[in-house]
C-alpha cells in the first residue's frame, strides 16, 4: 500500500528541493540568472503535487508494479535537480568576483573603524590632560634660597 505514494512522493521532494535551491541561489549576487529555472520548477512542481493528490484520493488507480513511462516523472525531477545544482557551480566558475574591489572595500571599513578608535584614544587623552593641568593651583614659587631681607633689597632699587 505505501509503494504507491513513493513514486509521486520522490518526485514531489525533488521537484521542492530544486525549488528550494533556485529559492536561495535567487538571493544571491546571481540572482537574476535564477528567475526563469524557478519558474521552470514551479511548473514542474505543479503536476507532481496533483499526481499526489489524485493517488491520495483514489488509491485503487494506480497500477503496480511501476512501469518504464510511470518512471518518467521521477528521471525527469531528478534530472532537473542534477541541472540546477550543476547551473550553479557553472555560474560560479564563470562570474568571477572582483577580488581588488572587495579587498578596496574591506580596507576601507577597517580604516574606518581604526581611525573611530584612534579618535577615541585621542579624546581619551585630552581629556585627561586636561584635567591633570586643571587640577595644578597657581602658587608662588618659594626657594627659601635667600633670606627676604636680601630680596627686599633688590626691590627697592
Amino acid at each position: 500500500m505505501v509503494e504507491i505514494y513513493a513514486l509521486p512522493l520522490v518526485c514531489l521532494l525533488l521537484n521542492f528541493l530544486a525549488f528550494a535551491a533556485c529559492l536561495r541561489f535567487l538571493f544571491s549576487k546571481q540572482g537574476l540568472y535564477w528567475i526563469v529555472p524557478l519558474f521552470l520548477t514551479l511548473f514542474m512542481l505543479w503536476p507532481n503535487a496533483l499526481k499526489l493528490y489524485q493517488v491520495a484520493n483514489n488509491p485503487t488507480s494506480v497500477s503496480l508494479p511501476y512501469h518504464y513511462i510511470d518512471m518518467q516523472p521521477v528521471l525527469l525531477s531528478l534530472f532537473w535537480y542534477a541541472m540546477i545544482v550543476t547551473f550553479h557551480f557553472a555560474l560560479k566558475k564563470t562570474i568571477r568576483v572582483n577580488h581588488y574591489e572587495e579587498q578596496v572595500r574591506k580596507n576601507l571599513h577597517e580604516a574606518r573603524y581604526q581611525m573611530t578608535l584612534d579618535t577615541v584614544a585621542q579624546n581619551r587623552k585630552t581629556r585627561r590632560r586636561r584635567q591633570n593641568f586643571t587640577k595644578i593651583n597657581a602658587a608662588v614659587p618659594a626657594l627659601h634660597a635667600y633670606s627676604p631681607e636680601w630680596t627686599d633689597l633688590f626691590d627697592q632699587r
